[in-house]
C-alpha cells in the first residue's frame, strides 16, 4: 500500500507535507520525513506523521480529514 506524509500542527487539522509527500513504501516515508526534519532549521508547532492509504489519494484525505 502507499504511504502519506503529513504535518500535523498543534492546533488545526493534518495536512500534507510539502512534495514529494506520496510513497510506494513505509522505508521511503520514513526517509522522508527524516530529510523534512534535518532540513528545519527552527522548532515548529507541529511534527510529521505517515498515513497508508489504499485507492484513490484524494478520496483517502478528504475521508480522514486531512487538508490538500
Amino acid at each position: 500500500m502507499p504511504y502519506l506524509v503529513l504535518r500535523v500542527p498543534t492546533v488545526g487539522p493534518k495536512a500534507l507535507a510539502g512534495t514529494p509527500n506520496d510513497f510506494a513504501t513505509m522505508a521511503e516515508a520514513e526517509a522522508r520525513v527524516t530529510q523534512i526534519e534535518a532540513e528545519q532549521l527552527q522548532t515548529h508547532h507541529t511534527y510529521l506523521d505517515i498515513m497508508e492509504y489504499s485507492g484513490d489519494k484524494q478520496e483517502a484525505l478528504t475521508k480522514a480529514g486531512i487538508l490538500f
